[in-house]
């Protein structure tokens, strides 16, 4: 039992070290500042190029929003389905085709995609009829180097974009302030040359009987924005849904969202009786993350776990192991009670040792005795005995006197024999059995 509480203190005061060089190891890293070369396009982040004050906004303005952090299966069989799912910047974990294929079926059904990015994923640039559409990044070693938290550098020249037609999309829009990374979009329809400035489809919000515009192709996508022959909004059909695209995050990032009108653009693009859902899954949250080390991370606490599980699992080892030589079984005691009896008779009776079969009798004789009568074992006299003897069972008092006399004289060393022995111990069990003291094996009967 000492063994085991001193293992046990010492686990203690092993864990107890390893907590203290843990802590006193531990440095805090530093938080990588955002960087446009890799940004951090979430709602989570408050930095220069999260969206969390698009979140925010959206959020303080009455919206239903929602952080999304499932896989786009998910939308499918959502008991309040998304009306928005907003895709922006570069993901973290790559789009797989069925996860492609899973959000292009919901868009098809009449959902509304948001593409928010200088490069979006290719698999999510589909549209309905005979286009094509792409997104071109501009070529630029600047982004490498550029403080996004500061708009002078992020804008520089780029002057404000305007709208192009008055759509649901620029309402309440007169400009807004790309930065001088923004991509272009172009479209082509198939055996055409690529849609630009010029050559543009008509709009569908404004082909209507009274507008002197009329859509030629209902399939055909849609510019909202543009700045000189770059094209910044185009939604584009897919099914009964749309896929829209902006080619500039920072448009609605937490730094560049309150200039010009790119907070009334942001809002435009989510706008919406339903639920706007922003895509975190592939941000790296949600269901594929270890929600307990995410809480921890950066900590001393994940290591310090780790090694309580490891000091943990070598005790379970180590009770299956043993760690010195083999110690022998002890050899079971095969001797039974009455072969144990036989044995002790047998010898007593080859070396005559009958004083010794009186003192075992009558020592048991007198243990049971006192104990029915009230008598002090130890201290009790032959004539005591025999008095109380008498007055229970009836017997001559001097006869049973005799008996008890006998015994004890021959265990303080009276020579007997066999025969006198036999004699004294029926005597003994016939008091026995007047008294009503029953044995073991009478019992069992």
């Amino acid at each position: 039992m000492k063994q085991k509480l001193f293992i046990f203190i010492f686990l203690i005061f092993l864990v107890a070290i390893l907590v203290g060089l843990n802590a006193a190891t531990y440095t805090q890293k530093e938080k990588t500042p955002d960087s446009e070369a890799l940004p951090r396009r979430s709602t989570f982040n408050s930095g220069a190029t999260g969206l969390q004050a698009f979140y925010t906004l959206l959020s303080e303005t009455g919206r239903k929003t929602v952080r999304w952090q499932e896989p786009p299966a998910a939308l499918l069989t959502a008991r309040n389905k998304p009306s928005v799912f907003v895709v922006a910047g570069q993901v973290r974990r790559e789009f797989t085709p069925a996860e492609a294929d899973d959000l292009l079926r919901w868009v098809s059904s009449g959902g509304r995609l948001v593409l928010v990015d200088r490069e979006p994923p290719a698999d999510l640039m589909k549209m309905s009829g005979a286009w094509t559409i792409e997104v071109e990044a501009k070529p630029g070693y600047e982004i490498m180097s550029v403080d996004p938290s500061d708009t002078k550098q992020m804008t520089g020249d780029m002057a404000a974009a305007k709208p192009v037609q008055p759509s649901h999309f620029t309402s309440g829009v007169n400009a807004v302030q790309p930065s001088q990374f923004a991509s272009t979009i172009t479209f082509e329809r198939q055996g055409n040359e690529k849609g630009n400035d010029t050559d543009r489809p008509p709009p569908r919000s404004m082909s209507s009987k009274s507008d002197p515009y009329v859509a030629v192709d209902e399939a055909a996508p849609t510019v909202h924005i543009a700045q000189a022959q770059d094209n910044l909004l185009v939604d584009v059909p897919y099914g009964s849904g749309r896929i829209v695209i902006l080619s500039d995050p920072f448009i609605v990032a937490n730094d560049g969202i309150a200039l010009v009108d790119n907070a009334q653009l942001a809002v435009n693009l989510v706008s919406t009786d339903g639920v706007v859902a922003f895509d975190e899954y592939h941000q790296g949250y949600g269901a594929d993350s270890n929600r307990f080390l995410q809480f921890f991370a950066g900590t001393p606490v994940v290591a310090i776990f780790l090694q309580a599980v490891l000091l943990v699992g070598l005790v379970f080892f180590s009770q299956s192991r043993r760690f010195a030589r083999a110690v022998p079984e002890l050899e079971p005691d095969r001797l039974s009670k009455l072969e144990y009896v036989a044995a002790m008779a047998e010898l007593q009776q080859r070396t005559r040792a009958f004083d010794l079969a009186i003192e075992n009798i009558y020592t048991d004789f007198r243990r049971r005795v006192s104990r029915l009568l009230g008598l002090d074992n130890l201290t009790v006299k032959p004539r005591e005995s025999s008095a109380a003897i008498a007055d229970r069972s009836g017997l001559d008092r001097q006869q049973t006197e005799d008996v008890l006399f006998k015994c004890e004289e021959i265990i303080r060393g009276e020579p007997t024999n066999k025969r006198e022995v036999v004699e004294l111990s029926t005597a003994l069990r016939d008091i026995e059995a007047k008294l009503g003291i029953r044995r073991a094996a009478d019992k069992k009967i």
